[in-house]
């Protein structure tokens, strides 16, 4: 019996699942702009393995959010995440942000996602998927405007996954649909699971965020 703790910090929403075999067990999240992290991630793991009578060590691997996204979210959990590794040599599981908001998402055979996580103003993390959430074009850092998506009319059909609503300000086209969602450990589970499966994991001493740029405090 196989437990993953998934941890995404990598956004104003703090959330955290445990997955149990292939099932999401339990999810506790919460939106915050202060960017309370610090105080959230660990009451909520406590309060998930607490009501699942699960300790630390027995759980078969954590994963974490890699980023790209907030540096100060990020640093927080590989923090967190570490702090419940190191002691037992858990296994730790990176994923990528962008896949996991584009995976929020269920798209039809023939779409491409454009998944973008709002970095500051009009400046975002982006990335492009196939209906199979194949990476398509790398992560990188963009600054969108109404113009931006003009350069994707190669693609048969387009659909922009954000998480934030400003996006729809900035991108008034009728003929794109956008979907706001948040990044939530919710939408993990494929990814950990198959990662564990494979033995995809990180090294835990060495591992560091996906930050894309320079990091500045956020």
């Amino acid at each position: 019996m196989s437990y993953i703790l998934n941890l995404e910090t990598s956004s104003k929403n703090c959330s955290v699942s445990l997955l149990k075999e292939d099932k999401i067990i339990n999810l506790i999240e919460q939106e915050d702009d202060s960017y309370r992290h610090s105080e959230l991630l660990t009451s909520f793991i406590d309060q998930i393995l607490s009501k699942e009578k699960i300790k630390p060590e027995n759980l078969s691997a954590v994963a974490i959010a890699k980023g790209p996204g907030s540096f100060t979210g990020l640093r927080i959990g590989f923090s967190v995440a570490k702090g419940i590794c190191f002691p037992y040599k858990t296994p730790i599981i990176g994923i990528n942000s962008l896949e996991i908001l584009a995976r929020s998402y269920k798209p039809k055979k023939d779409e491409y996602i454009l998944s973008l996580i709002n970095d500051k103003n009009d400046s975002f993390y982006s990335m492009v998927l196939d209906s199979d959430y194949n990476e398509v074009e790398k992560p990188s850092v963009e600054v969108i405007d109404k113009n931006y998506i003009s350069r994707y009319g190669k693609l048969n059909s387009l659909v922009i996954v954000c998480n934030t609503k400003s996006i729809k300000e900035i991108i008034n086209e009728k003929s794109v649909k956008i979907e706001v969602n948040s990044i939530s450990a919710k939408h993990m589970e494929n990814m950990s699971k198959q990662n564990f499966d494979k033995k995809n994991f990180e090294d835990l001493a060495y591992f560091e965020p996906m930050y894309i740029k320079k990091p500045y405090v956020d």
